[in-house]
């Protein structure tokens, strides 16, 4: 086990004001358009579930039926908020470790606002009923196209700004990011080919659509979100990474057995398919255990500093909800629990919770950190830039939402499974005797939506500040910060 130099360490004979102004316009774009399309989506999401114990509810208007707005909420979650976020993340990273420029800045900027509109266009048109009926994958298909090209654009000018990057050993976030990268493209193209533009034929589709799910998840939003996890929590806590080695590992077995699962137990396909489906989604518990090891001998015995980085909390809950997503994954892979687990809520709970606790906080982490240093690079102090009384109130507003979902939704699931199991008792009953936890479920959307106004409002109440200068502790003069990059 070798341990290898911080981030900071690493960067600190590089202007800080130049890495932290390089690329501010495509990267804050992304930003609050990603923070902008949180509200449509966990609003949605709160209707959706209010319509499980209320019926009625706007039940007059085709637009707002239950299968429309799932499909929209789910769709401004991934493609609204998920892939721009990621974007903005994986550029800033990309330039602060390569000590580089953003290459073409205005391309990504181009690109980003291409992409807004399309998503847009997209949700407009899965209300108007022309979504494709994929799960995660409900775009239109006329604006498939736009959406990839979208994606081009900015992709490419992170892979040119890692070409022009300066000299010396890859920092294993920087693996992360490429992957990323590289993954949303090869997934996107290849499950519009096959399902939009020349579709394939029967069964292959859900089969298709069930491998594009698995790996936009699995393997894009968690190598989106590991990225600045293994950036900021050695830099924040002052310590090197355990192991670089122990990172590889992690890095290439999510990539090799993160991407062949997805394939849920009894679908009509070969008998090999479902087996490789499973053993790959348990053998993912690998690279979970060694980036919780790794992390958590990186991190051990230092002291908290949880308050004096706002972004560091976020980081840590979303790595722990990680490890608890992907752990249960892994059981509801295995026979004997899919078994009970199939069609009830234990799937959802699995997939909210990696969702919303941990792509969605560690993205806000990132967002804490990385906002402020683009939006006044001068400043001494830029956490000062934020409203610490906000972060602290969208932390746990977040947070309740998340467990209170996951909660409610995992205990819906189990007792469904366990109840169905047994053939004295009707269905009927089964479905009423889980309302209660459904009812508790509905406060998760509604704090997971006031939470992103928080982050809404904090976020525009910093960008309005922008040239006021910035706010210190004991100093209103703000002056070329030195600190390390």
């Amino acid at each position: 086990m070798n341990a290898i130099d911080a981030p900071e360490q690493r960067a600190a004979q590089v202007s800080s004001a130049e890495l932290k102004a390089s690329g501010s316009v495509p990267i804050l774009l992304l930003f609050a358009s990603a923070a902008v399309w949180l509200l449509p989506a966990w609003l949605l999401a709160l209707v959706c579930s209010l319509k499980f114990h209320i019926p009625g509810l706007l039940a007059a208007e085709p637009m707002l039926s239950y299968g429309r707005l799932r499909a929209a909420s789910d769709t401004a979650l991934l493609y609204g908020f998920g892939v721009p976020a990621a974007l903005a993340t994986c550029l800033w990273l990309l330039c602060r470790q390569g000590r580089a420029r953003l290459a073409a800045p205005a391309v990504a900027a181009v690109g980003a606002v291409f992409w807004n509109f399309a998503v847009a266009g997209g949700l407009w048109g899965i209300l108007r009923g022309a979504g494709t009926g994929y799960e995660a994958f409900e775009i239109p298909r006329a604006l498939a196209p736009i959406l990839l090209l979208s994606y081009i654009l900015i992709g490419l000018c992170g892979i040119i700004t890692f070409h022009h990057r300066q000299a010396g050993p890859l920092y294993p976030a920087q693996w992360f990011v490429l992957g990323a990268i590289f993954w949303f493209a090869w997934i996107f193209s290849t499950a519009a080919m096959l399902l939009l533009w020349e579709p394939a034929r029967g069964v292959l589709q859900a089969s298709v659509n069930w491998w594009y799910e698995n790996n936009l998840g699995t393997v894009f939003l968690g190598f989106a979100g590991l990225a600045p996890i293994f950036y900021f929590i050695p830099k924040l806590t002052g310590r090197p990474l355990h192991s670089r080695y122990l990172a590889a590992f992690a890095f290439w077995l999510l990539a090799l057995f993160g991407s062949s699962g997805g394939m849920p137990d009894g679908a009509p396909l070969p008998s090999w398919m479902i087996g490789v489906s499973v053993a790959g989604t348990v053998l993912t518990l690998i690279p979970i255990l060694a980036v919780g090891l790794n992390l958590y001998l990186t991190a051990r015995d230092t002291p908290s500093t949880v308050d004096a980085s706002p972004s560091l909390g976020f980081f840590w809950a979303g790595l722990i909800f990680w490890i608890i997503a992907g752990a249960q994954q892994v059981a509801g892979a295995l026979p004997g629990v899919g078994s009970l687990t199939n069609f009830t809520w234990f799937g959802v709970a699995q997939r909210d919770l990696f969702r919303c606790g941990f792509f969605a906080m560690t993205m806000f982490g990132a967002a804490y950190y990385i906002v402020p240093r683009l939006a006044d690079p001068r400043c001494n102090w830029p956490e000062g830039l934020w409203r610490a009384g906000l972060i602290k109130l969208h932390f746990w507003l977040t947070l309740a939402g998340t467990l209170i979902g996951y909660v409610s939704l995992l205990a819906a699931g189990v007792w469904q499974g366990v109840a169905l199991d047994n053939a004295a008792n009707p269905f009927g009953s089964v479905m009423r005797s889980t309302l209660m936890a459904i009812r508790m479920s509905t406060l998760a959307p509604l704090l997971l939506f006031i939470g992103a106004a928080v982050f809404l409002v904090n976020f525009a109440l910093l960008l309005k500040s922008r040239g006021c200068g910035c706010r210190r502790e004991k100093s209103s003069t703000c002056e070329s910060p030195k600190e390390a990059a």
